[in-house]
């Protein structure tokens, strides 16, 4: 398309998340316009719909598709019940944009990298951990310094009891886990020692998973969601430097023994107060924007990389049923 043109976006989804992060991100883009919004429920569809001036407006994806030709589609619902909807987007050639997980098993990451493979489509999974610019800030940080030696990432909530959903706490919440490793660290996974627990639940809600990478960094993701608080936290080690990072909160910086760290706020690295922007969301649909705007793709968790980070979290899940045996 040329780049003078504005991107036509469709929009699958009227809940929580695309109405908090997506639609005010998108909409706050000058060269961004709303094809179209489908979701079931009416009154949500209406109430999004007047909210951020979107005319059309639709109950059924494929009706949406054909009256609107948009340039690219976000899908963002659970995906056990738009996963047969994902497919039928990349079969139709168009440009995908969806939450985690990529699916339910690893059979549905690798058909959804396939099709997008095979129907050339620019895809972008909402790993925004990636963009958040308070973690983009530090792990420079660290690379001036050297290789990263290896990094930690504590993932902590308070939801007792058995997830409600078909993916589980694991499956759910893991992949933000393993995917900020995975970029923090570099290289490609060789390696993985894991244990799950199962604590007052029948579903995994404790993890401790080590990954080893062949450039030589290590990786240790230590999941507890019967803890007493919401914590999602990095420390990041390269020579000489240490980084603590709160992705939400803000970040200490230690080199050298230097008696005193350095403080950085989490808005002081985006340059913004609005969680849209110092939780990197705002800067994750920019990617996928300019990849469709511009013909190539420039977004940092396409499917294919993204299936990486399911292939480590469905890994983790195995060696838990090979231990159980």
């Amino acid at each position: 398309m040329s780049s003078k043109n504005p991107v036509r976006i469709a929009m699958v989804g009227a809940g929580q998340m695309a109405r908090i992060n997506h639609y005010p991100a998108l909409a706050s883009f000058d060269d961004v316009e709303f094809a179209g919004i489908c979701d079931l429920d009416r009154a949500k569809l209406n109430e999004v719909g007047d909210q951020f001036e979107i005319e059309h407006r639709f109950e059924n994806v494929q009706k949406m598709v054909e009256s609107t030709s948009p340039d690219g589609i976000y899908v963002i619902a659970w995906p056990h019940y738009v996963y047969d909807l994902w497919v039928w987007c990349l079969q139709q050639g168009l440009n995908l944009f969806v939450e985690k997980p990529l699916g339910l098993t690893q059979h549905h990451a690798d058909c959804l990298v396939h099709l997008a493979e095979v129907n050339q489509c620019i895809t972008q999974v909402g790993l925004q951990r990636r963009t958040c610019p308070l973690l983009v800030d530090v792990h420079r940080r660290c690379l001036e310094k050297g290789p990263i030696t290896h990094i930690v990432c504590e993932f902590f909530k308070f939801q007792p009891g058995i997830y409600p959903t078909a993916t589980g706490h694991w499956l759910d919440n893991g992949p933000h886990a393993v995917d900020t490793v995975r970029w923090a660290c570099g290289g490609e996974v060789v390696h993985i020692e894991s244990r799950c627990r199962r604590i007052n639940t029948p579903d995994i809600n404790w993890v401790q998973a080590t990954l080893h990478f062949d450039n030589g960094s290590t990786g240790l993701i230590i999941f507890n969601f019967t803890s007493g608080k919401r914590i999602f936290r990095v420390q990041m080690h390269a020579p000489g430097i240490l980084v603590d990072a709160d992705p939400e909160d803000g970040a200490m910086v230690y080199t050298e023994n230097a008696p005193d760290g350095q403080h950085i706020t989490t808005q002081e690295a985006a340059s913004s107060d609005k969680p849209i922007d110092y939780k990197g969301h705002r800067a994750k649909d920019r990617e996928f924007i300019d990849s469709i705007k511009f013909g190539k793709e420039m977004t940092s968790s396409p499917f294919r990389d993204a299936h990486k980070t399911m292939t480590i979290v469905h890994s983790i899940l195995a060696q838990d049923q090979l231990g159980r045996r």
